[in-house]
């Protein structure tokens, strides 16, 4: 019986290998992100402290939108060529198998994010360490993003239009992810501690990770009986 490291290595260098083959997904979300945020300061005056007023909650809505656009697909394919009910047949951990596959996209969709800091912050005029503070909300608070995410795309496989039907689940659930992510960036701007809200981030970002995977496997199981 093969161990629950290498299921769970098996499955992440798996993961991996699928978004370096269709990486299309992921040029698209990240041109997403970049029109959104270039194009909404246009719809403003351009004042500086107007721009970094709206600075942190239009960059984690443009996150939230982008990660939303790139995990539409998450579980399509694998549904449409019977790898999820192969999955469910097998015996092996449903909810490993998906705490897997979605650390791996995490992984995938983080560098670009990281990389599009330095122009994010020169688009908002946010200093070196405001920059950094981004740079660590997007570690901390984008895993329990994308987990949410991928709770949604569970909920739409098998169903067209599948993108209202997402934006209707996640939403709602994001907002503390919302609050707190932006709202680091705020406090970082007034100059105080940011301790406790990267704390608050990590630790909906780790109960995500250990307690949606199941969530998303009984969804899954669900769909399949049905």
């Amino acid at each position: 019986m093969i161990s629950a490291f290498a299921l769970f290595t098996n499955q992440c260098k798996r993961e991996l290998l699928i978004q370096v083959r269709q990486i299309r997904f992921l040029v698209n979300s990240c041109l997403f992100l970049l029109i959104f945020l270039f194009m909404f300061p246009l719809t403003v005056k351009p004042e500086v402290t107007l721009l970094r007023t709206i600075a942190p909650g239009m960059v984690w809505m443009a996150i939230l939108f982008s990660l939303l656009l790139s995990a539409e697909r998450l579980f399509q394919q694998d549904y449409e060529h019977g790898v999820i009910e192969q999955w469910i047949v097998s015996g092996l951990s449903l909810p490993l198998l998906i705490s897997a596959k979605v650390i791996a996209h995490w992984l995938f969709n983080l560098l670009p994010l990281l990389v599009l800091c330095p122009l994010i912050a020169l688009l908002f005029s946010l200093t070196a360490w405001e920059t950094e503070v981004l740079a660590l909300t997007i570690i901390c608070g984008t895993p329990a993003l994308l987990f949410l995410c991928a709770l949604a795309a569970a909920f739409g496989v098998g169903v067209n239009q599948k993108g209202l039907l997402m934006a209707l689940i996640l939403l709602p659930l994001t907002l503390p992810l919302l609050i707190f992510g932006s709202g680091t960036l705020n406090i970082a701007m007034q100059g105080l501690p940011i301790s406790a809200y990267l704390a608050l981030l990590l630790a909906m970002s780790v109960m995500a990770t250990g307690f949606l995977p199941y969530a998303i496997a009984g969804v899954m199981r669900i769909s399949h009986i049905e």
